[in-house]
């Protein structure tokens, strides 16, 4: 019995200083364990930080797009993408890709030959720009973040 005291005693003590240590450091363990178990703050008025999640992609490949200028392919446009999305929305956008490719040929097809005219070159960000904004109209608002361009290269 004794024995049982002494170690319910000495188990107090180091989570006392594991609580006092984690304190003395500046961290609130009690905020700790309410963010991850989902409650409201531990101070009253203390403002909720939402819990963000990493970002996750759906591969999307590459995209090639045929610059047609005079009836004739005069370019060839490679893009490799990837499409940031939020992580419960990866399966809808991952199903829908088909229409994606679709949408984004031919809207590549009309807008290349125009932005890379007189020796211009491919400007990355307004591209991932356009394609978002395309992705909004075939898909919804809300399923992509951003559309990344992580190579590209005119043949």
């Amino acid at each position: 019995m004794v024995r049982l005291i002494f170690i319910v005693i000495a188990f107090l003590l180091v989570m006392g200083g594991l609580v006092g240590g984690l304190y003395f450091w500046g961290i609130d363990p009690l905020e700790k364990f309410n963010v991850l178990i989902g409650n409201a703050p531990s101070v009253p008025g203390a403002e909720v930080k939402p819990i963000v999640s990493p970002p996750s992609y759906v591969e999307y490949g590459l995209l090639s797009v045929p610059v047609i200028e005079e009836h004739e392919v005069r370019k060839q446009v490679e893009m490799i993408l990837r499409l940031e999305v939020p992580f419960e929305k990866r399966e809808i956008v991952a199903q829908n890709i088909p229409r994606l490719q679709s949408a984004y040929l031919q809207d590549m097809m009309e807008y290349l030959p125009i932005h890379l005219r007189n020796g211009r070159r491919l400007d990355p960000p307004t591209v991932s720009q356009r394609l978002l904004k395309l992705t909004e109209k075939t898909i919804g608002a809300g399923f992509v973040k951003a559309v990344l361009i992580d190579q590209s290269s005119i043949k």
